[in-house]
């Protein structure tokens, strides 16, 4: 759990951040040469320590996270303090979108409402800065990053986007079946099938969405011919079969590169894919 220091960083950090979120759109866009891309980093400090460490070694020059800061690891303040320092720093290098994790729903029944169970405040005024955090990005015209997927309704644009009604973009999942289809995560939560994540992306001139959310084994997940990935950065086992994953996004191509936790901590593996966008 974060010690009383940093949940006292937490709070100035709340501060500083939730005016520059507030004047950021539900749909932020970034146009960088080369821009990491992780998510559901889920309280593990040391995780994204060492993805931070590969981004300057790769020397990204943005960063665009989509959610689920929090919950899972023991490390919830910490990760946002991290992260809330860069945004402040530079807030148009970095993009922190919201998670389903950031929101009422989640974060007072998890790991992160036990870190601030005697801190009722800051638990409110962390959720008011979630209240006010973009949904998605659009990287280099192309790119579509969200934490969910899309909401699927028809003729879907990127000005259909709220940061008032984000529900469906925080909790939907891509599906094999096309059309709108109804997901076991609950009532309000669907699965988006390859047609309508085609037409959105011709509608709104796009080439792919990478998104994260789910949790699986593979740290990449390609769905709909390629035209949707699905992203995992979180890893919470030693076994070796078990990876995670980041993109770097440059020019016209997208590179995913796998690591693994070990006892010693985490390592690279050898593996990489790349995707063309076309």
């Amino acid at each position: 759990m974060s010690d009383q220091k940093e949940k006292d960083k937490l709070s100035e950090n709340l501060k500083r951040i939730r005016p520059i979120f507030k004047k950021e759109d539900a749909v932020v866009s970034s146009s960088f040469k080369k821009t990491l891309i992780a998510t559901d980093i889920h309280g593990d400090y040391h995780a994204l320590e060492f993805v931070l460490k590969f981004a300057e070694m790769k020397k990204v020059d943005s960063y665009v996270f989509l959610g689920d800061y929090i919950d899972k690891g023991r490390y919830s303040v910490d990760v946002l303090n991290i992260l809330f320092d860069m945004k402040c720093k530079d807030p148009n290098k970095t993009i922190l979108l919201r998670g389903n994790h950031e929101t009422r729903g989640l974060s007072p029944w998890l790991e992160f409402g036990e870190d601030l169970v005697n801190d009722p405040k800051l638990m409110d005024d962390s959720n008011a800065v979630f209240d006010e955090m973009p949904i998605a990005a659009v990287i280099n015209n192309e790119i579509f990053c969200v934490h969910g997927c899309i909401a699927g309704f028809d003729n879907e644009t990127l000005k259909s986007i709220s940061k008032k009604d984000p529900k469906k973009y925080l909790w939907n999942d891509p599906g094999a079946e096309n059309g709108v289809q109804p997901s076991p995560r609950g009532n309000g939560i669907y699965s988006i099938g390859p047609d309508l994540v085609k037409s959105f992306l011709k509608r709104n001139d796009l080439k792919v969405i990478i998104r994260g959310h789910t949790s699986h084994t593979e740290g990449v997940k390609c769905w709909h011919d390629n035209k949707l990935v699905s992203l995992y950065s979180g890893i919470h086992s030693d076994s070796p079969e078990i990876r995670a994953a980041v993109a770097i996004a440059k020019g016209d191509e997208i590179k995913f590169y796998y690591f693994r936790k070990t006892r010693m901590g985490f390592e690279w593996t050898d593996e990489k894919k790349k995707l063309k966008l076309k």
